[in-house]
């Protein structure tokens, strides 16, 4: 080394960035709306970390964050087949435009004043959101004691007096009705002049002991409902998709018709049936509109008015075939065509109290009321020419260059050796998320210790001290491509708030990134810049008779920008910045890498 070799000046290099932020940045919903769970709908106050609820994906996640907002302005949003739910005009979706399905585009997420803004594209509705997949709801404790396609199949052919009947010709539902009877119960035929159309259920040895599928009807509620007043029990609306999905078969081999390809009516004058059948069919990731009608018939020449009708005009994915008889069979197709899950309006409600929620769903997707799928990111894809490594798959329907879903940790570190060894123009890796690398870091601790099933088993912490080799060989490897391909690195992490005990005074919460205080302070020490994303909020009271309200409202840059990156830290905020940028920006990114670049290659 000699005096000629020392470098002088600032040398612009590529920046390491870490950006974590509030759940409750665009996302917040009414207190009283209700929340899809394992066990049905619960309302959103009564969530707490540690709940459980359902992602897109139909299967159980966790909340692992609850941030009250106040009071906040809330809209409407109604759907294609009148389904709808309520948020803030900040709430994210997951949405497909008209010209992304054009284009054949995946589609990105948006808030709600985004959507609102371009709600109708030409004569079409603009934006679409997918449809939750079949839920799995908990595994009851006992079988259901009938079978699911029978009680469908009384539902809608069914009644009782002295003994059940059910009415249908139909040779292979007569067949199946007589296959699918409880353990000692026969058919045998209506009434002589009725011969062929129905069948009378009684018990095999002909005594005047009443059969077993009556006695289940009575159990359930059923004996004695006349069709305006028939429902389905709820331990059959929560049974397991198989029998969700035969229940739905019962029902619509009975009274129900195929309409065209992938497409069912039902008509029943109960709004309670109608109304179950609606979740049924949604719950098994269908489309069900409700339309009532109000018949008139003519008796004696006299024209009447007849009961309020309910007409259910359902369709479904490919995956699920809602009919099972020849007749429904011989007919039913999978759809020519797509019934998109479109929004049609939005329209404001009023000011209520709101709460955000994050989950641990990959895709950060939660189901809310009607069986809708809501958002719970992306700011890095403005990065220069990014790839994305993803560890959760929130990427995976936003049109961005990524490697496909990581699912441990050596498939993270074999992407950065390709970054590394092979050709590309990228110029940006982003690691979305740092907090699930760190899961898939303690899942490769955990397999090399099959007698362990968490970290805190470990004796004196030692389980959480072998991630940290994990993450330096993470960081070794970003240095490399930083030093050697030139390339900028991101970090995206989820915010968790901790209290943080001083002993010169009170306790205080702070906003931290979603880590393991080790792993937490190796990226943080590594990072050139940790931002905080969040939105600002004031809060203010007003009189609500002889109580006082606070109502809280996002403040609003003069672009009308209501989302800020803070890159100063405080007590209560982890941020950081080695470059001389402000202290708060607007959360855009194009202008905040813009800013990045002109600062870190400005001329000295």
């Amino acid at each position: 080394m000699t005096l000629t070799n020392i470098i002088k000046g600032i040398q612009p290099e590529p920046f390491r960035l870490l950006i974590h932020g509030t759940e409750g940045i665009g996302k917040a919903q009414p207190l009283d709306t209700k929340i899809l769970t394992p066990d049905g709908f619960v309302l959103m106050e009564t969530l707490h970390v540690g709940s459980e609820i359902t992602g897109a994906n139909g299967q159980p996640c966790h909340v692992i964050g609850v941030y009250p907002q106040g009071e906040k302005e809330v809209f409407k949003v109604t759907f294609r087949d009148g389904s709808m739910t309520r948020c803030c005009r900040e709430h994210l979706w997951f949405t497909q435009t008209c010209s992304e399905r054009d284009n054949g585009l995946n589609g990105a997420v948006r808030s709600l004043a985004e959507i609102q803004k371009h709600l109708i594209y030409g004569t079409r509705h603009n934006h679409q959101v997918p449809r939750v997949s079949p839920v799995h709801f908990r595994q009851q404790h006992e079988a259901l004691p009938l079978n699911p396609w029978l009680l469908g199949m009384y539902l809608g052919d069914g009644h009782c007096d002295s003994c059940v009947s059910i009415t249908n010709s139909e040779e292979d539902i007569r067949a199946k009705i007589a296959q699918t009877l409880p353990m000692g119960d026969a058919t045998s035929e209506l009434e002589p002049e009725h011969v062929g159309k129905g069948l009378r259920i009684r018990r095999e040895q002909r005594t005047n002991a009443t059969s077993e599928t009556k006695k289940v009807l009575m159990s359930l509620g059923l004996i004695g409902c006349q069709s305006n007043d028939k429902f389905i029990p709820a331990q059959y609306l929560y049974a397991s998709i198989a029998d969700r999905l035969e229940l739905l078969r019962g029902l619509l081999d009975s009274d129900g018709f195929v309409t065209q390809p992938g497409a069912i009516e039902y008509c029943t004058v109960s709004s309670q049936l109608a109304q179950d059948i609606v979740f049924l069919v949604r719950s098994l990731g269908g489309s069900a509109v409700t339309k009532e009608k109000n018949p008139t018939f003519t008796y004696r020449g006299e024209k009447r008015q007849g009961q309020k009708a309910y007409r259910i005009f359902a369709s479904f994915p490919p995956s699920i075939i809602p009919v099972s008889s020849v007749k429904h069979l011989a007919k039913w197709k999978v759809a020519e065509w797509v019934i998109r899950h479109t929004i049609r309006s939005v329209e404001y409600e009023g000011i209520v109290p709101c709460q955000c929620i994050r989950v641990d769903a990959k895709d950060s997707l939660y189901v809310t009321d009607d069986f809708l799928v809501t958002h719970n990111s992306t700011f890095s894809a403005c990065a220069p020419d990014p790839i994305f490594i993803q560890t959760e798959d929130g990427l995976s329907q936003l049109d961005v260059p990524k490697f496909p879903l990581a699912e441990s940790f050596d498939t993270v570190t074999g992407y950065l050796n390709d970054l590394l060894n092979e050709q590309h123009d990228y110029q940006t890796v982003v690691i979305d998320s740092v907090d699930w690398l760190e899961k898939l870091a303690v899942q490769k601790v955990l397999d090399k210790h099959n007698d362990k099933t968490t970290l805190a088993e470990f004796d004196f912490g030692k389980g959480y001290a072998m991630l940290i080799p994990l993450f330096e060989t993470i960081i070794h490897m970003l240095n490399r491509l930083r030093r050697l391909r030139k390339m900028n690195v991101i970090f995206i992490a989820h915010t968790k708030m901790e209290k943080i005990e001083d002993p010169n005074g009170s306790s205080y919460d702070q906003y931290a990134p979603r880590l393991d205080k080790r792993i937490n302070g190796l990226v943080r020490e590594w990072s050139d810049l940790i931002i905080f994303a969040t939105v600002p909020i004031s809060r203010s009271t007003e009189k609500d008779g002889f109580k006082e309200r606070v109502i809280a409202k996002a403040i609003k840059d003069k672009t009308g920008n209501d989302r800020v990156l803070i890159l100063e830290s405080t007590p209560a905020i982890v941020a950081k910045s080695r470059y001389s940028l402000p202290a708060q920006m607007p959360l855009d990114g194009n202008a905040f890498f813009a800013e990045l670049w002109n600062t870190i290659h400005k001329p000295q």
